[in-house]
């Protein structure tokens, strides 16, 4: 039996950077209701990282994702530090990975580390296979270090992840990723604020095929414009990116993902993007 067609990555995708947050962690259930009022308006994409919750968000979402695996595209990212502790320590990984960043110690980038963090992103997540691994905010320098390039190129002819790529908000650095031709996904911040350095950046991924996922539309910056709001913003967010991108909304409720997706999919005319 041929194994089922993967997704196609959808306009709007999940952010879950807040899901397992100190203070405003989700619980099981509330993930299961995000989850299905995802798939019932076909959004596919979910997007997390490691360090989120310090390994917390991989795990709820792994546990919501039980049975749903073939419906999503799931990415994730690594290279920033965090704790692992287990069992009743487990709680204080937050704090830890707190005091790591604190004391200096904030990134790594090492193969043999990015490796290991991929292989604990497919346990937590209980999955086999990743649709994209991400380097999470890397110094241009790591994407000049051939052991990194080798590292992706491994990483997807072993078949833990189909694509990897980078996220970052330095155009320095995005300009490397694209110009090195290992990856084949590029996340970088998509709000009006961003959109002047960030559109050559969006332009030269359309123009190399490597699928775009934009991040922080609701920058609390473009929030505080005179009559802005987030409808305004994430239309006008539609009307900047390629029309084949993906456009991410990080939220607990499944009332405003669904607001989301309707404004992601009818973007702003010119005239209203510039009124």
């Amino acid at each position: 039996m041929n194994p089922s067609p993967k997704p196609a990555w959808s306009r709007l995708g999940l952010g879950t950077g807040t899901l397992a947050s100190l203070g405003r962690a989700a619980s099981l259930s509330e993930v299961n209701r995000l989850i299905g009022t995802m798939l019932d308006i076909r959004v596919t994409v979910i997007d997390t990282a490691d360090s989120y919750g310090s390994g917390d968000c991989e795990c709820l979402l792994g546990k919501a994702l039980l049975g749903k695996r073939e419906q999503v595209v799931l990415v994730t990212k690594a290279g920033y530090r965090h704790s692992h502790l287990k069992g009743p320590l487990r709680p204080l990984n937050q704090l830890v990975k707190k005091v790591l960043h604190r004391v200096g110690k904030r990134q790594q980038f090492e193969p043999s580390y990015l490796s290991a963090c991929l292989d604990r992103s497919l346990s937590r997540l209980r999955v086999e296979q990743l649709d994209a691994f991400l380097l999470h905010d890397p110094p241009v320098e790591v994407l000049t270090d051939e052991r990194v390039i080798r590292l992706c190129k491994d990483l997807k002819q072993s078949g833990k992840t189909i694509f990897t790529g980078v996220s970052s908000a330095d155009p320095v650095v995005l300009r490397s990723a694209i110009v090195s031709g290992a990856f084949e996904v590029i996340q970088t911040p998509a709000n009006l604020n961003a959109a002047a350095t960030m559109q050559p950046i969006w332009r030269d991924c359309e123009a190399n095929q490597i699928h775009l996922i934009g991040n922080h539309v609701f920058d609390p910056a473009c929030l505080s414009l005179r009559d802005m709001t987030h409808e305004k913003l994430m239309r006008a967010t539609a009307k900047l990116l390629p029309f084949q991108s993906t456009i991410l909304c990080g939220s607990h409720n499944p009332i405003h993902l669904r607001q989301s997706h309707q404004w992601a999919t009818e973007s702003l005319a010119d005239c209203d993007l510039l009124s």
